[in-house]
C-alpha cells in the first residue's frame, strides 16, 4: 500500500515538473518573439544648444581678458557698467553672457565663435561686445622690430583675416545685432617706443576700417582714454584697466550709442 502511494506521489511530482517546464519554455518563446523595446534616443542625441531667452535683452561679450573684466575690483567690467545704464533705455531686463577668455588671441576667438553654443548665443543676442588683439600687440614691447618686420606683418595680416572671419560668422547668424568693438590702448606708456606705438595705431585703424563696412557696428577708440590716465585707469598689474578704467570705456560706449535704439 505504501509502495503504491509512493509511486503515485512520484508520478504526481513528475507531472507537475513537466507542466512547469513546458510553461517556462512557452514563456521564453513569447519573450524572445516580442519586438525589441524601443530605446529612447534622448541619451544618444547630442545636446542641443540652448536658445537664449528672448524675454531678456541679451548682451554677448566675446574676446580676451579685457572683455572678461579682469582687473576690475568690482567685478563688472565695461559690459557690467554699460548694462547699468542701458537698462534705463530698454524695456526688457538685461542679461549678460560673457564668453571671454583670459589670454585669448584672434585665433582663439575665431575658434570660439564657431562652436555650436556660441553660434546659438550669437543668434539670440541684441548686442555683441568684442575685445581682441591686446595679447598679440603686447608682445611688441620686447620685440626687435628691425629684425622682425616680416613676422610682425604676418601677425597683423593673420589678426585682420581672423577679424574678418569672426565678423562674417556673426553676420551670417545675426544681421541685426549691434556689434561694439573695443579698440586697443597702450598700457606701457613711454616704455613702448614710438615705432611700436605706430604699429598699435595701425591695428586700430585697420580694425576701424573693417567695422566701417558694417552699418550696425561701431569701433570704440580707447588709445586716447588711457594715454594720459594710466596711473588712474590701470589695475595693480599695470596692464588691465581697474574699475575707473572700465567705467571710462563704458562711458565712451554709452556716448557713442546715445542715439541708438
Amino acid at each position: 500500500m505504501f509502495k503504491n502511494i509512493r509511486w503515485k506521489f512520484i508520478l504526481l511530482l513528475s507531472i507537475v515538473s513537466t507542466i512547469t517546464l513546458v510553461m517556462g519554455f512557452i514563456s521564453a518563446l513569447s519573450i524572445s518573439s516580442r519586438p525589441p523595446k524601443e530605446i529612447s534616443n534622448k541619451e544618444s542625441e547630442q545636446p542641443k544648444s540652448e536658445e537664449l531667452d528672448q524675454n531678456y535683452y541679451n548682451i554677448l561679450v566675446l574676446g580676451d581678458s579685457l572683455a572678461k573684466g579682469t582687473g576690475d575690483e568690482k567685478g563688472l567690467g565695461f559690459s557690467g557698467y554699460f548694462s547699468e545704464y542701458w537698462k534705463t533705455k530698454v524695456s526688457k531686463e538685461i542679461k549678460i553672457n560673457n564668453l571671454a577668455i583670459n589670454g585669448d588671441i584672434s585665433n582663439g576667438l575665431l575658434n570660439v565663435v564657431q562652436e555650436s553654443h556660441t553660434l546659438a548665443d550669437i543668434k539670440g543676442s541684441n548686442m555683441i561686445f568684442i575685445s581682441i588683439g591686446g595679447n598679440e600687440i603686447s608682445k611688441l614691447k620686447n620685440t626687435d622690430i628691425s629684425s622682425s618686420t616680416t613676422k610682425i606683418k604676418d601677425i597683423q595680416d593673420t589678426y585682420l583675416a581672423n577679424l574678418k572671419s569672426i565678423f562674417n560668422i556673426i553676420r551670417t547668424n545675426n544681421q541685426s545685432s549691434m556689434v561694439v568693438f573695443i579698440g586697443l590702448y597702450n598700457p606701457f606708456g613711454k616704455d613702448l617706443t614710438s615705432d611700436k606705438v605706430s604699429i598699435l595705431n595701425e591695428w586700430n585703424y585697420q580694425s576701424q576700417q573693417l567695422l566701417s563696412l558694417d552699418s550696425n557696428a561701431i569701433f570704440i577708440p580707447t588709445y586716447d582714454l588711457f594715454k594720459y590716465n594710466l596711473q588712474d585707469y590701470l589695475a595693480a598689474d599695470n596692464f588691465h584697466p581697474n574699475s575707473t578704467g572700465y567705467q571710462a570705456i563704458s562711458n565712451r560706449i554709452i556716448e557713442s550709442l546715445k542715439n541708438y535704439k
